[in-house]
């Protein structure tokens, strides 16, 4: 079998017949797009596009309270009717309402607000392409700003949260401590581990949409999975994982009074669950410093810190490697 093809020549077009078996039936491997991620220059592009996340942000923050007849009120009143709701569920229940001496509502409120800013940014962040499918295929700009711009938006409605958690603190005639001051670094932990689950998250469900229907449930059990309505302290920080025996030490009418553990692994959970969930720390650290005046633990903020930038690297990682999909997929 003979190929016709066509090859220009000074004196015009010249055809020319080429045997069919000697064209391979794939591109030579170094004619082959690899997508490479080259970060400084995602960073510089993502930086100069920085007014377009703005831009993106406040047309999203207009309209989702556009059509509503309490307008931006829903802010306030939506981590208020969460807040009531864990009130009279959990207040009540000792291993929920494990408070530190503080009024359950505050103490509930603040671990409210930051998993409102995440599960948002992780639920909306996460659909952030999909929604956005007209502007994918039509526009030059770096993707992973829709994802941004959806997390600018969560961050105004949480400031907008503060007010009633303001009013909190009036009702129980408190005031926040002086270390609050912290609190801007745990929000900075929270915004880089909410920006690197976000990326990917979003980068992946384009990929695969039946995730759109994983998302909402993801969002609920990461919800009780998360300290927001129990202690951080709840979780162990020696734990024996192996190995090891119960030594008694005193035996009072026959029975064994007390006892400690010999050998074996262990293992400091809240390290462990603070690495993998940086959130629980973050949480933590947030009530530790405004409501009760403490010192930051820095061994949980650095582990939470350490996990969070490697969620990020991760995160942009995944998202810059499929990019190259996204507009013959959206």
């Amino acid at each position: 079998m003979t190929v016709v093809s066509s090859r220009g020549t000074a004196f015009g077009a010249e055809l020319v017949e080429t045997d069919a078996s000697t064209i391979p039936a794939e591109p030579p491997g170094d004619l082959i797009y690899k997508h490479r991620v080259r970060l400084r220059e995602a960073l510089t592009n993502l930086w100069a596009a920085r007014e377009i996340i703005y831009t993106l942000a406040e047309r999203d923050f207009r309209a989702q309270y556009k059509q509503a007849t309490l307008g931006i009120l829903w802010a306030v009143i939506s981590p208020l009717a969460t807040l009531i709701l864990f009130v009279l569920v959990f207040s009540r229940v000792k291993t929920f309402g494990g408070s530190q001496g503080l009024p359950y509502a505050l103490y509930a409120f603040v671990g409210i607000l930051c998993w409102n800013f995440f599960s948002t940014s992780f639920g909306n962040g996460g659909q952030s392409l999909l929604a956005n499918k007209a502007l994918l295929a039509k526009t030059q700009f770096p993707r992973e700003c829709f994802p941004l711009e959806t997390m600018c938006v969560q961050a105004l409605n949480t400031l907008l949260s503060w007010i009633p958690l303001a009013m909190l603190f009036v009702i129980f005639g408190r005031a926040p401590k002086l270390t609050t001051l912290w609190v801007p670094m745990f929000m900075v932990i929270e915004i880089i581990f909410a920006a690197g689950i976000g990326l990917a998250i979003s980068s992946t469900v384009i990929q695969m949409r039946d995730l759109v229907q994983v998302l909402p449930l993801v969002t609920t059990l990461g919800l009780f999975a998360t300290p927001v309505i129990w202690p951080y302290s709840e979780i162990p920080t020696n734990f024996h994982l192996t190995g090891g025996r119960f030594v008694y030490k005193m035996v009072v009418n026959g029975h064994h009074v007390a006892a400690h553990w010999v050998g074996g692994i262990t293992i400091n959970l809240q390290m462990v669950y603070g690495f993998f969930n940086p959130l629980g720390p973050v949480i933590y650290g947030a009530r530790e410093t405004m409501l009760l005046g403490h010192a930051p633990n820095w061994n949980l903020t650095g582990i939470a810190a350490l996990g969070a930038f490697l969620y990020l690297a991760i995160g942009y990682r995944i998202f810059k490697r499929l990019e190259e999909h996204f507009a013959d997929i959206a």
